[in-house]
């Protein structure tokens, strides 16, 4: 006959002749519940006959599991079919045997079981440092976002931006940052004398106007970076172009009728002068200066030149 356990559903192959009396008490070996089995020889006896399959009609809604045990995989609670007691004086059940492949199949899980148990363990253990540098290398990304390449920016691509920066930092933070004394202006210690002014035509630009002077140190140290600016304007006082060039910077005629009106301001804006002349003017010292019109609107009637700047060496 074929028997079911009454919880999981696991169905044994039993043998009728170890069927007495009303019914034996087993124990499922797949889930150890204990039950009680009629014997069916009884309950026919007292009803009508039923068949085989009608014994279990009420759990054909829950699946069965397929495994069936043969005779010998079978175990009876009792002879008679009540309990046994387990030497003690507790009663026992015996378990029916587990069907044929399950003690493998448990075998197998519980080393299963266990190498799952090491490898979690295992991975643990490794994931414990891994998590470490995996926050560190977070944190190098989000400073080098925040940090370094603003900074790149700043200091390579736009080093006013950077300059300013740091400044402001340095206005909160003392990083060490100390701005560099700045020069004394002492322009009102320089005196222009000879001035001069002429028309040259240049091929380029036409006819230019230029003013040539001398810029003498008055004062009783020596000066550097000296400026002289000069200035157009007409009847009624009205500018009409102005100049600043550094002293020491002076063109000859023959350059000064072919080169372009570009190279003519940049050469005359050399801050060091010719030869670094500009450098530093010993007391009483000269220096020669220049200073060129180009494009001259109509209505020039005066010209006048004056020192700007002038810087103290200390």
């Amino acid at each position: 006959m074929i028997i079911q356990c009454r919880q999981c559903r696991t169905k044994f192959r039993f043998a009728d002749d170890l069927m007495e009396g009303d019914g034996v008490w087993l124990r499922c070996s797949h889930c150890q519940h204990v039950f009680f089995q009629d014997n069916p020889q009884t309950v026919h006896s007292k009803q009508e006959p039923l068949d085989r399959g009608d014994l279990f009609s009420a759990s054909e809604d829950l699946p069965a599991r397929e495994t069936i045990a043969e005779n010998h995989d079978v175990a009876i609670l009792q002879a008679n079919g009540m309990k046994t007691s387990d030497g003690y004086g507790r009663e026992t059940a015996p378990e029916i045997a587990k069907p044929s492949g399950a003690e493998d199949k448990e075998d197998e899980s519980a080393a299963a079981f266990e190498l799952q148990q090491e490898d979690q363990k295992q991975k643990g253990e490794k994931t414990s440092p891994g998590g470490f540098w995996r926050v560190l290398k977070v944190a190098a990304w989000i400073i080098t976002v925040i940090v370094v390449i603003p900074a790149v920016i700043y200091f390579f691509v736009f080093p006013e931006m950077g300059d300013r920066l740091l400044k402001v930092v340095n206005s909160y933070v003392d990083i060490g940052i100390r701005e560099p004394a700045r020069p004394e202006i002492v322009a009102g210690q320089v005196k222009l004398q000879d001035i001069r002014q002429r028309m040259l035509n240049n091929y380029v630009l036409g006819p230019i106007r230029i003013v040539e002077g001398t810029a003498v140190n008055q004062a009783d140290y020596s000066i550097a970076r000296i400026v002289i600016k000069g200035e157009i304007v007409d009847a009624y006082a009205v500018i009409l172009g102005e100049q600043s060039t550094y002293a020491g910077n002076v063109l000859n005629d023959e350059e000064l009728a072919v080169l372009p009106e570009e190279d003519i301001l940049k050469r005359l804006a050399r801050p060091e002068g010719g030869s670094n002349s500009n450098d530093k003017i010993m007391p009483n010292g000269m220096i020669p200066f220049m200073i060129v019109f180009t494009r001259e609107p109509a209505g020039v009637i005066k010209t006048t030149v004056k020192t700007i700047g002038a810087e103290r060496l200390l």
